[in-house]
């Protein structure tokens, strides 16, 4: 009887990460691919919401150890995805890319640092 609600509770947990996985199929094309410099702010945009959230990292990490979810991941092919995230290698090849970007491109890093500040002597 147990075994029967198993099946329902990881299917319900993995559909909630597939998403996740979705985007790390769609960043590896972005991984790949040559960068315009034109294009270079949009395409690092593009990198930046690819990464994943704490929570997404969490239940990959899960579904890429429980058995019944280690076996469901190698037949549908998202395994390695899954560890990938939950590790936070995914993330680490993400920003490799974009620092990649910026320095092809020579872009400069958005911060509010870069705002002036102006001394006054009183």
């Amino acid at each position: 009887m147990k075994a029967l609600l198993i099946i329902p509770i990881s299917a319900f947990v993995l559909s909630g990460c597939a998403s996740a996985v979705r985007r790390h199929e769609l960043a590896a094309e972005h991984l790949n691919k040559a960068v315009d410099c034109e294009e270079a702010h949009g395409h690092i945009a593009s990198l930046e919401s690819h990464k994943t959230t704490a929570s997404e990292k969490l239940v990959n990490g899960v579904a890429s150890v429980l058995p019944t979810s280690i076996l469901l991941n190698v037949i549908l092919g998202e395994f390695t995805s899954r560890a990938a995230i939950a590790t936070g290698a995914f993330d680490s090849k993400v920003e490799d890319k974009i620092s990649d970007i910026r320095d092809g491109c020579r872009l400069k890093i958005e911060s509010d640092e870069s705002a002036e500040v102006m001394l006054v002597k009183q």
